[in-house]
């Protein structure tokens, strides 16, 4: 009954990776602008486009793009008025993925974190974007009264 138990206990720790089990899952990215309500247009590694959203806004991201291979997020930020703006969301290695040199051994290293993408974290985790007034939309006296 003894080594029952003790197998229960073990196994799923043979199974799990230390960054899964700490810090696993789909990671949200807060998004802000200024002026508010512009729109942000979210484009993954392979340039295919996962989210539109105006801001501000949440938006749950994965943090690779395949095994041992972390995700890289282009936003562009677009409002009528404005210079449109590009930034990047980046996936960096998660440091609880090398906690598995101590509790999820060389399966959690070299299978479960990699394959999960939890081998990975985002940055910056909050965005926030400054929009600048583009000139030659504006009118003589908006100028005057919004000078750049």
């Amino acid at each position: 009954m003894k080594i029952k138990n003790l197998l229960l206990l073990i196994v799923p720790l043979i199974f799990t990776g230390c960054a899964s089990i700490i810090d696993g899952g789909s990671k949200s990215v807060q998004i802000n602008s200024n002026p508010e309500g512009a729109k942000v247009a979210i484009s993954n590694r392979a340039g295919k486009k996962v989210s539109v959203q105006t801001t501000p806004a949440i938006v749950t991201l994965e943090r690779s793009s395949g095994y041992f291979r972390g995700e890289d997020y282009k936003l562009v930020f677009e409002e009528a008025g404005y210079h449109p703006y590009e930034m990047h969301v980046t996936s960096s290695i998660d440091g609880w993925y090398f906690g598995n040199i101590l509790f999820g051994g060389l399966i959690g290293m070299l299978i479960v974190d990699p394959a999960t993408g939890d081998m990975f974290t985002l940055a910056p985790r909050e965005v926030n974007c400054n929009l600048v007034i583009s000139t030659t939309s504006l009118t003589p006296d908006e100028l005057k009264a919004n000078p750049v």
